[in-house]
């Protein structure tokens, strides 16, 4: 019995033993918590993003896609601040209207830009700013003027702009006079925009290069090196001569006026590819039929017909027949239309058969029609047909594309399985629906 008090203490020794490794264990694994926590945020804090490992260069690159945004990333870091003011590309768009009383900060950016091109744009008309600038108008490659251009073109007029590409110009009626002098401070212009200019014929033949009479023509006359053209106005007096504007190199015209067929009877442009008519909605159709040459537009393959986006509707009627124009370009490849012009360009006239608009188009392969909609299915019906006709005269097979568009409303799900879409893939090459949701059933 003696052994029994020392075992007992044994026991009570050997418990205290194991509180004092539990207690143990946990310290540890609390301290190994710890550790592991000071750990992660030391990694957190050496840790390099991915885009801090790009060179500055490449850094320079990805700004440029979101340079609109360079106010709030130069105060990520102070590399960031660094690469974003020595990146000239990221100060090379000037709205002279944002730097209002700030003509020391136009000036910074300016000289921060260096010697890279500038794509500006000059709305209100502020005299200090404008000077600034216009001592590095041989850098402007892009020019926009959108508001108060009486004043601005006759300061610009003083300079000369040797490296202009692009030129928009939204024209005032009292502005005929200035046009011919900025255009001739423009040898490189490549691509020209015209808005809102005056029903005068004047106005665009003055500026375009015509010998009109109130100017020195080798003032005027600055068409070579033009490339695209795009006039957006209403106007309605073409008296001139044919074949009396040239354009050597021009690719793409774009016409948004009232009538084209008068510009299309003076303009020669060998080189022509392109051409874009945009229709908005007037009361009157073209007036007469085209009575130049043909044959100076056959270099044209795409036609596209669109309608304005200007908000113009009197009586609810297209501003121009585009029937009128498919015999001009008789040998388009490639039609992109807008949907209202389908009944137009498909339905045959009056004159009986075989003087469908679209027939004179003998070399077509290809014809995209845009915003269709539900309420629009009805005018498929002349299509199909033609189509059909197509296909039973063993003629080449379109390829056909269906496009709906976001701002379209009434959106059509097209059943693969219904007479309409079997009819049409059995009549062309290809059936191609971009935006036009289909369904089996």
């Amino acid at each position: 019995m003696k052994d029994l008090p020392n075992a007992r203490a044994e026991l009570a020794r050997l418990q205290r033993r194991e509180s004092e490794l539990v207690q143990e264990l946990r310290d540890m694994r609390k301290a190994v918590a710890a550790q592991n926590v000071v750990i992660d945020e030391l990694v957190k804090a050496s840790a390099i993003q991915h885009i801090e490992r790009l060179p500055n260069n490449l850094l320079a690159e990805t700004f440029l896609y979101i340079k609109d945004e360079w106010h709030n990333l130069v105060s990520v870091s102070r590399r960031w601040r660094a690469v974003i003011i020595d990146t000239p590309g990221i100060w090379s768009e000037i709205n002279l209207d944002l730097y209002r009383s700030a003509p020391t900060r136009l000036s910074l950016h300016l000289e921060r830009s260096r010697q890279t091109p500038l794509t500006v744009v000059l709305g209100s008309y502020h005299r200090d700013l404008l000077d600034i600038l216009m001592s590095h108008a041989n850098r402007f490659h892009t020019l926009r003027i959108d508001g108060n251009a009486s004043q601005i073109l006759s300061r610009i007029c003083r300079a000369r702009l040797p490296s202009l590409q692009y030129l928009v110009v939204n024209i005032p009626d009292d502005l005929v006079d200035l046009l011919p002098v900025v255009h001739s401070f423009v040898p490189a212009l490549k691509r020209l925009e015209l808005r809102r200019f005056s029903s005068a014929s004047s106005v665009v033949y003055g500026y375009l290069g015509y010998n009109n009479p109130r100017w020195t023509p080798p003032q005027i006359i600055a068409a070579e090196s033009l490339e695209e053209l795009s006039l957006k106005g209403f106007t309605f007096d073409w008296d001139s001569q044919q074949d009396s504007v040239q354009f050597p190199l021009l690719r793409r015209l774009t016409l948004d006026i009232t009538c084209p067929i008068p510009f299309l009877e003076v303009l020669v442009a060998p080189k022509l590819t392109h051409v874009c008519f945009t229709g908005g909605y007037s009361g009157e159709a073209i007036p007469r039929e085209f009575s130049g040459t043909c044959s100076k537009f056959d270099n044209v393959t795409h036609i596209t017909f669109a309608l304005s986006h200007l908000e113009h509707a009197v009586n609810g009627q297209p501003l121009f027949s585009p029937q009128s124009l498919c015999p001009i370009f008789r040998r388009t490849r490639y039609a992109d239309i807008h949907v209202e012009y389908v009944p137009m360009l498909f339905n045959p006239p009056l004159a009986g058969p075989g003087q469908i608009p679209v027939d004179h188009w003998t070399c077509l392969e290809s014809l995209s029609i845009r915003n269709v909609t539900f309420s629009s299915l009805d005018a498929f019906e002349d299509l199909v047909a033609w189509l059909t006709q197509r296909r039973d005269s063993d003629q080449q097979k379109l390829h056909l594309k269906l496009i709906h568009e976001d701002q379209a409303d009434n959106l059509v799900t097209l059943n693969t399985s219904h007479t309409l879409y079997q009819t049409l893939e059995e009549c062309c090459a290809s059936v191609v629906l971009d935006g036009v949701p289909c369904s089996a059933y």
